[in-house]
């Protein structure tokens, strides 16, 4: 290889590396501050739980236009406008003068992450040959997950007690800027298809059903199953048929069939649902586990948090070996025995110390999650045109994000509190649910899944 294609290949690495950090970084800074916004704008727990929710009903409902967007306009163009929709969120929330601004400007910020996710993740597949040079961009995409993860563990707090919470905002300004730059420089042009038509009708009904689905599983996990949140869970089912309906008729459709005509990409869709619904779920159980029960402080609770963290960058280095070594099934069942033995270990320690319990299985846990993100969307996204890497990645990404949200309130559901707090034994359900889901993850791996799929080409 070339020196001049090396060090092209590095800088589409670090690109790709710099969006990631500064919106993982982003969302785990911001949930540290949101106590400070509620105390600073007088806003109370049920308002401010609207900074997170809004954010993924917006991310859930455009991710996959966004992921349209990059494949029609092409990486470097939706790079920019994500660079600069971010950065203006990220400059109105720091200079908000109220609450409704801040979710205004939050907003703003979860339609950039609908371009930039897809546009960042897709420049792997678009500008990098397959083979150590993707795996090894992979495996810094997962290490970049990590250490996002512990700098926004670690900085947050320290960013809000030094500088206020406006400062977690326009602390992203300064590297945006540079992520601007680098994409100008570093990300070749592409023609815009000016001449396809948008369908207008699939993105109007997909948004709809899929912001309806998220609202009625946010709901049902806050409140349980009222009239309102079975009603929005039947609307989006409505929606969705109605999404089905269109797509068969349009010339371009908002989701190519040929997509899921590949052995790998529905299979991988599917499986991302569960792994990630755990993930949502064990980040949710782990943090009430260690507060409510082994009577950790919410800083402690934080530190204790850090070992998932230091296993995904873990996993980021381990899972280029897996890509180059074996196949998509040995190592996605690998990753899945690895999450279900975690979720297994969680559930039969539940009342055992904090380093007999809950370390271990974090760490277990995000060996075999990030593991399996890796290994699958490398799987599903390497065959793909690259007229559909752009709304291949939003779709897998989209799944990752209904997962999270999914996982994070079935677990809230199933926690009894009847008794007031929980107590030890009140989690057992829960992570066996979670493991459950895992387990129907592997169980469709080994009947639905290829027997013979090398990762490498």
């Amino acid at each position: 290889m070339a020196v001049s294609e090396a060090s092209r290949h590095n800088r589409i690495i670090a690109l790709m590396a710099l969006v990631k950090l500064v919106l993982t970084a982003d969302f785990a800074i911001v949930s540290i501050a949101i106590p400070s916004i509620g105390r600073d704008l007088g806003v109370g727990p049920a308002l401010l739980s609207w900074i997170v929710t809004a954010n993924t009903l917006v991310l859930a409902g455009t991710l996959i236009i966004g992921g349209k967007l990059v494949d029609r306009f092409g990486h470097r163009r939706a790079l920019v406008l994500g660079i600069l929709m971010f950065s203006a969120g990220s400059i109105g929330a720091g200079l908000a003068p109220s609450f409704a601004f801040v979710l205004l400007a939050r907003t703003m910020q979860a339609l950039a992450v609908a371009l930039l996710s897809p546009a960042a993740f897709s420049l792997l597949t678009a500008f990098l040959p397959d083979g150590p040079v993707r795996h090894r961009a992979l495996g810094v995409f997962g290490i970049t997950q990590g250490a996002s993860l512990i700098l926004g563990l670690l900085c947050g707090g320290w960013i809000v007690s030094a500088f206020g919470w406006r400062a977690v905002f326009l602390v992203n300004v300064p590297l945006l800027a540079i992520a601007l730059v680098m994409a100008l420089r570093f990300v070749p042009k592409a023609p815009v298809l000016a001449k396809e038509p948008v369908d207008i009708g699939g993105a109007v009904t997909l948004t709809t059903a899929l912001v309806l689905f998220v609202s009625s599983v946010v709901m049902l996990g806050k409140v349980g199953p009222t009239p309102l949140a079975l009603g929005m869970l039947g609307g989006s089912a409505i929606a969705g048929m109605a999404f089905a309906m269109i797509e068969r008729r349009v010339s371009v459709p908002l989701v190519p069939p040929s997509l899921f005509s590949r052995p790998l990409f529905g299979l991988a869709a599917w499986m991302l649902l569960l792994f990630l619904g755990g993930v949502g779920g064990l980040m949710v159980l782990s943090q009430l586990y260690m507060q409510r029960v082994l009577g950790f402080s919410a800083a402690s609770a934080g530190l204790g948090a850090m070992p998932y963290a230091l296993a995904v960058i873990a996993a980021g280095h381990m899972a280029p070996t897996l890509l180059a070594r074996f196949s998509v099934r040995t190592a996605a069942i690998g990753a899945a025995l690895l999450n279900l033995t975690g979720f297994l270990w969680l559930a039969a320690t539940m009342g055992q110390p904090y380093a007999l319990s809950v370390a271990p299985a974090l760490v277990i846990c995000a060996l075999g999650s990030v593991t399996t993100f890796i290994v699958l969307m490398q799987a599903a996204t390497s065959p793909l045109a690259p007229a559909e890497q752009g709304v291949g990645s939003a779709v897998l990404f989209t799944a990752q994000q209904v997962g999270t949200g999914l996982g994070a309130s079935v677990t809230m559901l199933l926690l009894d509190t009847s008794s007031g707090d929980p107590t030890a034994d009140s989690f057992r359900l829960p992570f066996l649910v979670l493991a459950a889901g895992i387990a129907i993850a592997l169980t469709s791996l080994l009947t639905l899944g290829p027997r013979r799929e090398p990762l490498t080409t």
